[in-house]
């Protein structure tokens, strides 16, 4: 685990507080922040995982990226993108 997950947990968490805090008192500007709130953490944690994997998987994380990158100049190739 590391700071990313943790930051995006804690985010996460107090997100599900506004949100709860705003059904209780029907406000929906507190909603809307709680569940951005959510929506950044959740992603913030996803971030932390990825890493955590690229730490322990560095290979695999190499072939991933290697991957990802020839299929997206593929899609550019046949899109008629200069690449």
């Amino acid at each position: 685990m590391n700071i990313d997950t943790l930051a995006g947990e804690g985010t996460e968490l107090k997100g599900r507080f506004k949100s709860s805090l705003g059904d209780a008192t029907g406000d929906s500007r507190l909603r809307q922040d709680g569940a951005a709130d959510q929506l950044s953490g959740g992603a913030r944690k996803s971030v932390g995982a990825v890493r955590d994997f690229a730490k322990r998987q560095p290979v695999a994380t190499a072939a991933a990226a290697a991957l990802l990158g020839f299929g997206l100049l593929k899609t550019l190739r046949s899109r008629g993108a200069r690449v």
